[in-house]
């Protein structure tokens, strides 16, 4: 949406959005948190880290603490910790749990059998393993002499351990250990496809390093006895018509699907899902084919939406889809689901198995290779599910107080920042995770307000050679120094990075800026640097001096509504917004300052705090601050 649009939708009474747009019209000022009783996070397993789900519940815990929030998942983290992070994110303090046995779902869903069906593998696949495991022995050999790891012929090196060795092995010294480690994660990656996907999906890996074969290890891979016999035998095995078992335990199962029922098989692999395709197609089974975007191949968004109502409509009844069509994918009449490999996530195991179920019994088929990563993956998924139930049945039994009811914790005292809607998203949000109070708004003058008095400048090297160059510098500055009593300039990056300028002219620019304007220049490294600066001054001015954060915005009023609108918004925490909210119910800047509390309080947006300042303000007797009055005559 154009974003102009996207302001006016925020007055709406329920709205709907994706978490990216959120947090962008979050960052930019075009919705308020306070306008809003209630907040809803579906999936909320996602709010982990700098998610948009973190920054929005965080958002929205320090501007509007009463806002209730609720977060909805089939799919809660299988460990405490990050449990507890997603609720400490959407400021959620009390976790229920639900299954298809609890009284207020049971009506809602329907039961879904689970099936593990667990095939042996021929025994050309087993050959074909034999020859890469004797080609892995090697390479993991050459890496024990070089002292990277204990290797005793027989014990099974995980992936992970050997992706977690690439440093090592480049600061070994020994000139074979990186290519060997290399070709051992190419060999364990090759075994994993043959055993658990298909013999194609091994053939074409290895063909596609033919194509690289410039890259570390890759000529020596392929030039090994046992790949070269594993890779002749794979491709005579397809040759002759014979595929992993569970291509044809997919062909029978789809095959004897009745017109009016639905299946969706699920593979971890691109390739996998574009063999599947293939063979059913070619066995006449009505079939389509969701992937990802990415990547040579993928299929665009127009493209996905088609593939998901081509089932929903009965254009084919078998969906082969990736991980893209685990969550969210609402195909509610699906009465097969079919897990092609096995996965040892507990969140991504319920969000395929969620896919069947909902308005009709439905079966969950789960294909499992015998002395495979597979059985493995069964075992670990099983056991992180149970976990998951354990934890959250530990989790919601602590006592955090009922939903109603919000109990305000002490927080130590954040200054407010006004920062130009032209800055960083980076920017604001680093401010934000200091602690700030930031307020969006399109600066005439500066990029920073931090007090009544003080107004910031940013500028990284590149921009400040440039406005030197456009005599933008100068302009500035007189603004700055015309309208606030101490501004400041705050250079950003490394001086190496002053292109296109000769040294005399920049470092004059500089002195310039310091003697003739009398405004102070700090130098910062990177973003996180200029935000600690800007937070610790903001910090000093308004909580150690006690001096306002305030600016008036737009241009010189020239008509009587934008004087009145000027004037109220002068009242600090009274933007334009509630300043024409204001003089719009009471009608008279003078009403605005003689009008007593509680009416105030009925004008939408003004709190207590806002209606005891304004009648505090128009009440108190003037009286210059001894501070100002030392600062003037100085």
């Amino acid at each position: 949406d154009d974003p102009d649009l996207r302001r006016k939708k925020w007055g709406r009474m329920v709205i709907s959005a994706t978490p990216q747009t959120v947090k962008n019209d979050l960052l930019r000022g075009r919705m308020e948190t306070r306008d809003f009783s209630l907040l809803i996070f579906d999936e909320a397993h996602r709010a982990i880290g700098d998610h948009p789900y973190s920054v929005i519940g965080r958002r929205f815990a320090e501007d509007n603490p009463n806002c209730r929030t609720m977060g909805l998942t089939a799919s809660p983290p299988s460990d405490r910790e990050r449990l507890e992070e997603v609720m400490k994110n959407l400021n959620l303090r009390r976790i229920e749990a639900r299954d298809e046995r609890s009284e207020d779902v049971r009506g809602y869903v329907y039961k879904t059998k689970i099936e593990w069906i667990r095939l042996d593998l021929p025994p050309i696949i087993s050959e074909i393993r034999r020859a890469l495991r004797e080609a892995l022995s090697t390479k993991l050999k050459t890496l024990e002499e070089a002292h990277l790891l204990k290797f005793d012929g027989k014990e099974y090196i995980g992936m992970k351990k050997l992706l977690d060795l690439r440093q090592k092995a480049e600061q070994s010294g020994v000139p074979e250990a990186r290519s060997s480690l290399l070709s051992s994660i190419r060999l364990t990656h090759a075994i994993n496809l043959l055993e658990t996907q298909s013999i194609s999906a091994f053939v074409n890996f290895i063909e596609r390093l033919f194509t690289r074969v410039r890259g570390i290890g890759v000529k020596d891979l392929l030039g090994d006895r046992h790949v070269r016999e594993a890779y002749e035998a794979a491709r005579g095995a397809l040759a002759i018509g014979i595929e992993h078992p569970k291509v044809q335990e997919i062909e029978r199962v789809t095959s004897s699907l009745k017109d009016s029922e639905k299946a969706i098989v699920f593979a971890s692999y691109r390739n996998s899902v574009e063999t599947l395709q293939s063979r059913l197609s070619s066995k006449g089974i009505k079939v389509g084919m969701l992937i990802g975007k990415r990547g040579e191949g993928g299929q665009s968004q127009e493209e996905q939406i088609r593939a998901l109502n081509g089932l929903r409509e009965g254009t084919f009844n078998v969906l082969v889809a990736t991980q893209v069509g685990e969550e969210g994918l609402d195909v509610s009449d699906c009465n097969h689901v079919i897990f092609y490999d096995n996965v040892p996530s507990a969140i991504r195991f319920v969000q395929r198995r969620g896919r069947t179920g909902r308005r009709a019994p439905g079966r969950v088929m789960i294909l499992m290779a015998k002395g495979t990563k597979d059985e493995a993956y069964y075992w670990v998924g099983r056991k992180r599910l149970k976990e998951t139930k354990e934890i959250i049945k530990e989790v919601g039994k602590e006592e955090r107080g009922p939903l109603d009811e919000y109990v305000k914790k002490e927080r130590p005292e954040s200054p407010v920042i006004y920062v130009d809607a032209r800055e960083t998203i980076g920017m604001i949000e680093s401010l934000r995770g200091l602690g700030a109070k930031v307020e969006v708004k399109t600066l005439d003058i500066g990029d920073f307000v931090l007090s009544s008095d003080l107004i910031v400048e940013r500028k990284t090297v590149e921009d400040f050679v440039r406005s030197v160059m456009d005599s933008r510098l100068f302009k500035q500055a007189m603004a700055m120094k015309g309208s606030y009593r101490r501004p400041i300039l705050i250079l950003q990056g490394e001086l190496k990075d002053a292109m296109g300028i000769g040294e005399g002219a920049f470092f004059g620019a500089l002195a310039s800026i310091i003697s003739d304007f009398q405004i102070p220049i700090f130098m910062t490294h990177n973003e996180e640097e200029t935000a600690k600066m800007l937070y610790h001054i903001a910090r000093r001015e308004q909580i150690g001096a006690k001096r306002e954060v305030r600016v008036r915005e737009g241009k010189k009023p020239m008509s009587m509504d934008e004087i009145q609108r000027y004037i109220v918004s002068g009242i600090p925490s009274i933007d334009a917004v509630l300043a024409d909210r204001l003089l719009k119910e009471l009608g008279t800047v003078e009403k605005v300052f003689t009008t007593d509390e509680d009416e105030l309080k009925k004008v939408k947006g003004i709190g207590d705090k806002l209606a005891k300042r304004i009648r505090e303000i128009s009440k108190a007797k003037y009286e210059l601050r001894r501070s100002m009055t030392t600062n003037q005559s100085t």
